[in-house]
């Protein structure tokens, strides 16, 4: 039996109170995953791993079956890869964000209140040392690669988006006692209109390997996806990844576009891996009724389309990775919704 796989980053969640203490995806008008519940099976599960915080990279490998032993701590190397960014056994990868900053706190994980142009021109200015690689991928989102070494690799790991509100002095109180990072991210402090922004280096990680997704399973598969973490477990792990022209990784990505590529990907592959990330990125902002709405939107955009025009006798299965509150904006342990249905 073909499986469709479809990974909504960070949908689930504990209930909110200004949805009638229901959930974001039980509040939302959805009459495709009605009709899944209804004909299929709806479960809870948990994809996270032991001993550390939920997140969407070992949640993932999780769900596709890797051992926990296998799975990085960190993802920036993944994202590099994605990114066709070489890096050598003897260097690490740090994801840096572009982020904003008000009276010495973290006010915005993801730019502020940049657009498109001036998130391009600070990329543009950024200035480094010889010690250090400055690569943009998308967005507010870098990657930087340096040297390895235990100091570097095993640093504190705050992650922007878990970490909103607090001193950015103490959650860069490590990273600048490494002169070549501490160089960075003082000489790349700017200001716009009296607010402050600084290129953000967090989760070192190193070169790792993956076993393929038919070495697990036998099964062909295929990823479509927009985040760079995705397409980088995707590399990782030998799944063909089309090219997409209108993924964004946010709320604003081409869900039709998705849908086509799914069908048109389920034809020659046994598994097909879509990826929706907007679900995560709308909660780390703490837009409660705008995760609704691209909920309503996934339903009536991609998941219809799915249901119908795939061909009979495939699963569906739309599951979250891992919760993500859109009340605190942060990643949670705990159950996430599991829904599969099969195509008659």
């Amino acid at each position: 039996m073909k499986q469709i796989l479809v990974i909504l980053d960070g949908l689930s969640e504990e209930n909110v109170k200004d949805l009638g203490f229901m959930t974001p995806l039980q509040y939302a008008s959805t009459p495709t995953i009605d009709e899944f519940i209804g004909q299929g099976k709806y479960e809870k599960k948990s994809f996270c791993v032991s001993d550390r915080k939920p997140d969407s990279l070992s949640c993932i490998l999780s769900i596709l079956g890797v051992k926990e032993e296998l799975i990085p701590q960190n993802r920036a190397y993944l994202e590099a890869l994605a990114a066709n960014i070489d890096i050598d056994d003897d260097e690490i990868a740090l994801r840096c964000n572009l982020v904003k900053i008000n009276n010495d706190k973290l006010e915005s994980f993801n730019g502020g209140d940049l657009n498109h142009n001036e998130i391009k021109d600070a990329v543009g200015r950024v200035r480094v040392s010889k010690k250090i690689r400055f690569h943009h991928i998308s967005g507010y989102r870098n990657i930087i690669v340096v040297k390895k070494s235990d100091e570097i690799l095993f640093v504190n790991n705050y992650p922007p988006h878990e970490y909103m509100g607090e001193n950015i002095n103490v959650l860069l109180e490590e990273i600048i006692k490494i002169d070549a990072l501490r160089d960075f991210v003082n000489n790349n402090r700017f200001f716009i209109d009296g607010d402050e922004y600084i290129f953000y280096p967090w989760g070192a990680s190193e070169k790792t390997e993956l076993p393929s997704f038919y070495e697990l399973h036998k099964r062909t598969c295929s990823c479509i996806c927009g985040a760079e973490i995705v397409k980088g477990i995707a590399k990782l792990m030998d799944i063909r990844v089309p090219e997409l022209r209108h993924a964004t990784a946010d709320v604003d990505t081409d869900l039709n576009e998705k849908a086509e590529a799914a069908l048109n990907e389920i034809k020659n592959h046994d598994t097909v891996i879509v990826h929706i990330n907007g679900t995560d990125e709308i909660s780390h902002r703490k837009d409660v009724l705008g995760k609704v709405k691209f909920i309503e939107r996934i339903d009536r955009e991609f998941l219809s389309v799915i249901y119908e025009n795939v061909e009979e006798n495939t699963a569906i299965t739309v599951l979250s990775d891992h919760r993500t509150s859109s009340v605190t904006g942060k990643h949670e342990n705990g159950f996430v919704d599991v829904i599969t249905v099969i195509k008659k």
